[in-house]
């Protein structure tokens, strides 16, 4: 906190602000309604902007912003907020008038720990003794990783990660190609618990990977990571109620490491997924797919580089490098929907970042606010409305809406290249297919030096590739953003529970279910972050998602110990009626609409990537664990201590 009475920063900081988030600041501070009531009430958020004005008078944005800087002037000097802890009915209401819309009642409790404040219930579970050899081991060091061991520390349980790599991070350790960043708000894509000054309003990987480093640093979590490490193999031993995992070491020798608890954070995009192109071997140039792009960059300047794909991240390649190569070819199966972010690439004002770090209650309502125009507000536009007459296009009036919308806006980002228009609109309803956000990508389109070309490409020459129309372009750079294997999860390790059956025999190779996306039956203690039906497909934070599953994760694990039970496992029927809810609910959405293809399906047509329910729904499923879901077990001698452990 600062403590100068008139900081100067300060107005320079309240200038930048968001004003709707001011607004909810001003009424836990001073305890006055009025500043959501009549002249003061914003226009409700379009789209993905932040309103920052509220769409309000410039008078009245005035008279907020100097109503702010006299409060938190004597918040800085030591005055309480007057509304400390506001009942659930204000905080609804308080974010009902911040975005112009009416948000359901029973956001409350997630806004209440979005404000970290106390439940309304009160209910907390006690934090259960930890028997002693009693530790887990968690593979890879990526968010996932770093969110178990954060969790595990805080009930005293011992851990050690084992991560492929030589540092933390994941996939933005591995991805580092030109453009490469997050297309979710950086205050919505880090932890809840661990803030960070952000330079950008949607970082770079870069910025992202240091941020991860600085988590993985603060939280003294590197000691506890074992780099250069792969896990091959992990068994439950049913003997001795533990598991085993079999991995190559640092040496790269066999070795074996014991826990009671088995974690996997090794993620989805992990594993690059490349077209068997023939003649690929002859081509003379670099040629390498996004994730592997070298770590010390390729010389494109006057070069033919090809680009294949167009999915996310070509949308951020193909602006970074256009302005650089010769000629850029891209090759696009089919075209996808980009919206608009109008803050991409834009930076935070210093006044503002300082106005972020200094004023907590700020930062978490700025938080709250983008959560709800990056999650849940978009889910009705997925519900497929039987009457709805779309003709393929859309499946009901919202999403017709946002079809126009989108339409309207490519037209006008194409410019005078509208012989494109054909080319890059979908025919398949908005949301079919991963929702992009524009960075300036049909913008590039329509540059003189871009080609834009529907098909594939069917064979690589030494000197360019060949696409399915027989046409040759001619390349001194290959760039493969063909995507990633995310429906074999946790492929190629081999997972053996009980009775000796296999994960991947009992997922039928790429159809992966679980349990909340968490746990499996014939699998005790093992869990499974970022696991099928995870990811939202109308929005949201990954790390929210992974913050969840471990809040239930450790819910279960203390309510185990305190039982005095070392193993759990998750019923089958409690299992298999989740994913038959899971299934039901996707057959009236968008991704499963005739003529929709998308990576979220698996080689049977089911959805196993994304989460068919709300956001707020797996919040609430994910709350406390029900101890009558699982059964509980103990193992038959003590577990180990030190020696062999992980």
């Amino acid at each position: 906190m600062q403590n100068t009475e008139h900081p100067d920063w300060l107005t320079d900081a309240l200038a930048a602000a968001n004003v709707p988030t001011l607004a909810c600041l001003l009424v836990q501070l001073t305890g006055e309604r009025r500043w959501i009531e009549g002249k003061f009430i914003p226009t409700r958020t379009r789209g993905m902007d932040d309103n920052d004005s509220g769409g309000l008078p410039d008078d009245v944005q005035r008279e907020i912003r100097e109503a702010a800087h006299a409060a938190l002037t004597a918040h800085f000097a030591g005055e309480p907020a007057r509304l400390a802890n506001p009942s659930d009915a204000l905080l609804v209401e308080l974010m009902s008038v911040s975005l112009g819309e009416t948000i359901p009642a029973s956001y409350a409790a997630m806004i209440r720990a979005d404000l970290d404040l106390p439940a309304a219930d009160g209910a907390e579970i006690a934090k259960a003794p930890v028997p002693e050899g009693f530790r887990a081991l968690i593979i890879g060091a990526g968010i996932s990783g770093l969110c178990a061991a954060i969790q595990l520390a805080e009930a005293g349980i011992p851990y050690t990660i084992v991560e492929r790599h030589d540092r933390p991070g994941g996939v933005w350790l591995e991805n580092r190609y030109p453009g490469a960043a997050c297309d979710v708000p950086s205050h919505l894509y880090s932890f809840s618990f661990a803030p960070y000054d952000w330079s950008r309003y949607f970082a770079g990987s870069r910025e992202i990977h240091a941020y991860l480093e600085k988590v993985a640093r603060d939280h003294d979590i590197l000691r506890h990571i074992r780099f250069g490490v792969e896990v091959t193999e992990a068994r439950f031993d049913e003997g001795a109620g533990e598991w085993t995992a079999l991995v190559s070491n640092e040496a790269g020798e066999p070795e074996t490491l014991r826990a009671a608890i088995l974690i996997s954070g090794v993620g989805a995009f992990n594993k690059p997924r490349l077209p068997n192109i023939p003649g690929l071997d002859t081509f003379k140039g670099p040629s390498f797919h996004t994730a592997t792009y070298p770590d010390e960059g390729v010389p494109l300047e006057g070069r033919n580089v090809v680009l294949i794909g167009n999915g996310a991240s070509a949308m951020q390649v193909a602006p970074a490098i256009a302005d650089t190569v010769a000629s850029l070819t891209i090759v696009q199966r089919t075209p996808q929907w980009a919206a608009p972010f109008p803050k991409f690439g834009k930076s935070i004002p210093e006044p503002l970042r300082r106005l972020l770090d200094a004023v907590p209650l700020y930062r978490r309502w700025y938080r709250i606010r983008l959560s709800w125009a990056f999650n849940d507000k978009l889910y009705e536009a997925l519900q497929q409305d039987p009457s709805w007459e779309g003709h393929g296009r859309s499946i009901n009036p919202i999403n017709d809406a946002h079809r126009k919308g989108l339409e309207a806006y490519i037209t006008v980002e194409l410019g005078t290249a509208t012989d494109l228009l054909p080319q890059v609109l979908p025919d398949y309803p908005p949301f079919g297919k991963r929702m992009l956000l524009d960075n300036g990508w049909f913008r590039t389109l329509a540059k003189d030096n871009v080609t834009l070309v529907t098909g594939s490409v069917v064979e690589a020459l030494p000197d360019g590739v060949r696409t399915q129309d027989g046409a040759v372009h001619k390349a001194d750079v290959l760039i493969w953003a063909t995507g990633f294997d995310v429906v074999n999860l946790l492929a190629p390790m081999k997972v053996v529970g009980t009775g000796g059956r296999e994960l991947h025999k009992d997922w039928k190779g790429d159809d992966a279910r679980a349990y909340l996306g968490t746990v499996v039956p014939g699998y005790p203690n093992f869990f499974c972050l970022y696991g099928p039906n995870t990811q939202f497909g109308h929005g949201g934070s990954l790390i929210t998602v992974l913050e969840r599953q471990m809040h239930y994760v450790m819910s279960l694990i203390r309510q185990m110990l305190s039982e005095g039970a070392t193993q759990v496992e998750v019923r089958e029927e409690v299992h298999d009626a989740y994913n038959v809810k899971v299934d039901a609910t996707h057959a009236g959405m968008v991704w499963t609409y005739p003529g929709v293809e998308t990576y979220y399906k698996n080689s049977k047509g089911r959805v196993v990537v994304n989460n068919p329910f709300r956001i707020i729904d797996f919040w609430s499923m994910t709350a406390a664990a029900d101890l009558g879901e699982y059964r509980l077990g103990k193992a038959k001698a003590a577990l180990p201590a030190a020696t062999g452990a992980a």
